[in-house]
């Protein structure tokens, strides 16, 4: 089962971002870029985060981050699992 996050802004209408779709590449890209903005690995952060005091698009961020972690690792897992 592939990850898909649908975006909606007031300026951009509807998206939709799909993780199965995106190339190691790019999410490890997307990881570094949010290692670098919040000066700390994903797992850190989302301890760290409270959903009571954190920005709308701090959330938002979370959500991506996540997924991609996650699909990183889905991506891992069926390679060991392959003959």
């Amino acid at each position: 089962m592939s990850r898909k996050l649908v975006v909606e802004t007031s300026e951009e209408g509807r998206s939709v971002i799909d993780y199965a779709s995106l190339s190691e590449k790019e999410i490890g890209r997307r990881i570094k870029s949010y290692e670098e903005k919040y000066g700390m690995p994903y797992a850190r952060y989302n301890r760290r985060f409270d959903c009571d005091s954190g920005l709308p698009w701090e959330a938002g961020d979370l959500i991506d981050w996540e997924s991609l972690v996650q699909e990183k690792k889905a991506r891992r897992k069926r390679l060991s699992y392959a003959p």
